[in-house]
């Protein structure tokens, strides 16, 4: 048996929004940090014992959720099925999409009709790439947990070509050299 197994790690780009939720983080700790020093002027001597405690709180949780930015998506291509975990800070695991090649409607370059065509249709997006405009990426539109999913995401050209044994009609790839 021809059995394949390919494994591809994007590394997620930081984004506007990103830089919003680090502005947004940041404000957050100094509030905490200005609640902090006034409530330690004003009940100085009661509280004198938790102050250290809560700022290694702060900065502990300011750190936390700043690295929980650092997103990584692992594409899994394993005869025919296409999984996708995300990986958050190297810490933590979650799958986001697991689908049969079999089973995709339509897979094409971001860059083609196809993609038009398709974003004109209702459907919940799914961009597990490194940058929504990058020029590599590729779509798949299939049903995903009861819903019509658009995936945007990077793959290679082994999977591509493991993708297109499954599903030769609507995987919209030719080899290069072919």
């Amino acid at each position: 048996m021809n059995d394949t197994f390919i494994e591809k790690i994007v590394q997620r780009r930081k984004t506007g929004k990103d830089a919003l939720k680090i502005i947004g983080l940041l404000g957050a700790a100094l509030v905490l940090l200005i609640a902090l020093l006034i409530l330690g002027q004003i009940f100085g001597q009661y509280i004198s014992f938790l102050v250290p405690l809560l700022l290694v709180g702060i900065f502990y949780g300011l750190w936390f959720f700043m690295t929980g930015l650092n997103r990584e998506y692992e594409y899994i291509v394993t005869n025919g099925d296409l999984d996708i975990d995300m990986i958050i800070n190297r810490r933590r695991r979650k799958r986001i999409f697991a689908g049969k090649a079999k089973d995709f409607e339509v897979m094409a370059r971001v860059d083609s009709d196809d993609y038009r065509e398709a974003q004109k249709g209702k459907y919940t997006l799914l961009d597990c790439s490194a940058s929504l405009q990058a020029p590599d990426n590729w779509f798949v539109l299939t049903e995903y947990k009861g819903e019509r999913t658009l995936l945007v995401f990077a793959p290679d050209e082994r999977m591509l070509k493991s993708m297109k044994r499954f599903n030769p009609s609507k995987i919209k790839y030719t080899q290069h050299g072919s």
